[in-house]
């Protein structure tokens, strides 16, 4: 029901007259003025969580369902926005439906630009059609790569403690650029502050803390192994979420201190 109700909102979103200029120079946001009000008049975008993983990418994040239009009202605004016209020798009843496609997908889970480009074309529309229709959701605020990147990043980072490498390995396979992938890993394990560990580790303190408390429950859960074991154990377990060998020493060296056989 919830994919449902994302796909008929912004299906209506894209079949509205174009907004006026003054609403232009807003920052793109995608999400419904009801769920600002809710906010208490702020305007933020909540976070894109799954209730089966740590990231949605799963998870209607553009979902509003107290505005769903009835199906009668959303077959009429299909019915008057069909056509036979050509727009830069595209067909617009073409276009139309590329464009609902995007949006049935964007109602199941987020997806970043180069995702969404290929979805689409495995779905036989023409590289001009999937053109207009990236460029059209790009201005109006429906795909964005860097706001993509960044909460990728932080729900990886704080429900699966993904570090900065593998984290920023998963993101440049979905096609996010260099710039934005740097970007948001910046925005999540760093802070203005320039700490110690940030110009050693490139993490900040609060990282480092957070990272810290997280790998303590793995060297508690192998109390009962010898010291060497344990320190195995942590390696692996740091490596393989993405930190560099100056972060494993740092924590491995911390936890010993912590916890002394």
């Amino acid at each position: 029901m919830a994919a449902l109700a994302a796909s008929r909102r912004l299906l209506l979103l894209l079949l509205r007259p174009e907004p006026e200029p003054c609403l232009r120079s807003r920052a793109l946001n995608p999400y419904s003025a009801g769920r600002a009000r809710r906010a208490g008049g702020v305007r933020r975008a909540p976070p894109l969580v799954s209730c089966r993983r740590g990231f949605s990418d799963e998870g209607g994040a553009y979902a509003a369902k107290s505005n769903a239009p009835d199906e009668q009202f959303l077959r009429l605004s299909l019915d008057e926005g069909e056509g036979d016209g050509v727009v830069r020798g595209i067909s617009e009843s073409v276009v139309k439906d590329a464009k609902k496609s995007a949006i049935e997908l964007l109602a199941v889970r987020a997806f970043s630009v180069s995702e969404l480009r290929k979805k689409l074309c495995a779905k036989n529309y023409s590289v001009d059609t999937v053109d207009t229709v990236i460029a059209d959701f790009k201005a109006r605020g429906l795909l964005n790569d860097s706001y993509y990147a960044e909460s990728f990043s932080r729900s990886r980072w704080q429900s699966s403690t993904w570090g900065p490498r593998r984290i920023k390995q998963a993101l440049r396979q979905k096609g996010v650029p260099d710039a934005e992938v740097d970007q948001a890993t910046r925005s999540v394990f760093q802070d203005d502050r320039g700490d110690e560990d940030q110009a050693s580790h490139g993490l900040s303190e609060a990282s480092m803390d957070h990272l810290l408390a997280q790998a303590a429950k793995q060297w508690v859960r192998g109390s009962s192994l010898p010291l060497e074991k344990r320190r195995a154990r942590i390696v692996r377990w740091l490596q393989y979420r993405g930190f560099s060998w100056g972060v494993t020493n740092s924590i491995i060296r911390k936890l010993e201190a912590q916890h002394p056989p």
